[in-house]
């Protein structure tokens, strides 16, 4: 028959099936097993953190709106083919913040208007929309797929009436002034 004995130490105190003894530090003990096993030398390696994905982090680029391209033929909009292109037209510039997870929240300034910029990085590629914080600024959709440790890619962006249509190209690269505001974000 094979008897089995489980012995418990804490703090100078056994348990053995329930039964339990505690004995009284003395200044000649020794340490136990137990004790030098939670010395904290010999504590377990620390759990390394998970590191932070490509995108997360501070981005900011430049763009140069334009007129977008758009079929005139019977039945189209009249007002598109007076669009002279000068209004909504010219620099831009778009800074974003990107956590983590790939949450994106960020401020765009410049010829579509002054706005806020909010959307998701999913696998390589950035999807967000631009909202004008007043009338004038153009409602804009900026998708842009992994470039180095950055992002190339366009904006569409059009008035709220669809009268004035613009596009731009844009890439997007790392920024230390945006990093830090991620950093606030996380």
């Amino acid at each position: 028959m094979i008897r089995l004995r489980v012995v418990l130490s804490l703090a100078g105190c056994a348990v053995v099936f329930g039964l339990s003894a505690c004995k009284t530090p003395s200044s000649n003990a020794t340490p136990s097993a137990s004790a030098a096993a939670s010395a904290p030398g010999s504590r377990p390696p620390p759990v390394l953190a998970k590191a932070k994905p490509w995108f997360a982090g501070g981005f900011s680029g430049q763009y140069q709106a334009k007129v977008a391209p758009v079929e005139i033929k019977a039945g189209a909009i009249k007002e598109w083919s007076k669009d002279d292109g000068k209004l909504a037209s010219g620099p831009g510039k778009i800074d974003l913040a990107i956590d983590d997870a790939g949450q994106v929240e960020g401020t765009s300034e410049g010829a579509l208007g002054v706005g806020h910029v909010a959307g998701r990085v999913e696998d390589d590629t950035l999807h967000v929309q631009l909202s004008p914080t007043d009338d004038t600024g153009l409602h804009g959709v900026l998708v842009a797929t992994r470039d180095g440790d950055g992002f190339k890619g366009s904006i569409e962006a059009s008035s709220g009436d669809s009268l004035t249509v613009r596009t731009a190209n844009i890439e997007l690269k790392k920024s230390p002034v945006g990093e830090r505001e991620a950093q606030h974000a996380n």
